[in-house]
């Protein structure tokens, strides 16, 4: 993607740049017009999906975000980055769209992202269960994501597979058992 050539290009490799919008100083203000604002926030989201897969990352903490002059959220060569208010609704945008999860909504101080939605992997988690007889068998997250090392899931971060865990729970097929951490939350999956 023209993503990963950025990074490899941040880190001194030669690669194409960055998207030309990324040099366009109003892209790093907040539009007030709310058509325009939308579709800045769209490209933005989209941005940040990519630059987080390439940088196979799937955290941002605002508050180091909003310090940092570079990438995604800063452009040190037209020195311009977005305030930690813009950040935060870059990634809201993302939650939006299903690839973001807030780790706690009030404070907004880190979001997990992921490259796919949580409803996907979610349903990457239903046809595993039913694929392996899985289906109405209680495990640990932990279990899920470390033992099954063929699977896309496998080692992916407990926090991601813990939100598409929800809204499968939310729609009835899934069953959480809270543990004393995340990893050794009880998971039973089923069909509704």
């Amino acid at each position: 993607t023209r993503v990963a050539d950025c990074v490899m290009a941040a880190r001194g490799q030669k690669q194409s740049p960055f998207p030309k919008f990324y040099d366009f100083p109003p892209f790093f203000t907040i539009q007030p017009v709310q058509q325009t604002r939308q579709k800045q926030l769209s490209i933005w989201a989209e941005f940040v999906k990519d630059y987080q897969k390439a940088q196979k990352s799937t955290s941002i903490d605002v508050a180091k975000a909003a310090a940092s002059s570079g990438p995604p959220f800063g452009n040190a060569k037209i020195n311009r980055k977005l305030n930690d208010e813009g950040i935060r609704l870059v990634l809201d945008e993302l939650c939006r769209q299903g690839y973001g999860a807030w780790d706690d909504v009030k404070s907004k101080r880190v979001c997990r992202t992921t490259e796919r939605k949580f409803e996907e992997w979610g349903n990457i988690l239903l046809k595993w269960a039913k694929e392996n007889g899985q289906m109405d068998r209680l495990c640990t997250l932990d279990e899920i994501r470390t033992e099954n090392s063929g699977e896309e899931f496998h080692n992916l971060e407990a926090e991601i597979l813990f939100e598409a865990l929800k809204l499968l729970e939310a729609n009835g097929k899934s069953t959480l058992i809270a543990g004393e951490s995340l990893d050794e939350l009880g998971v039973k999956l089923h069909e509704r």
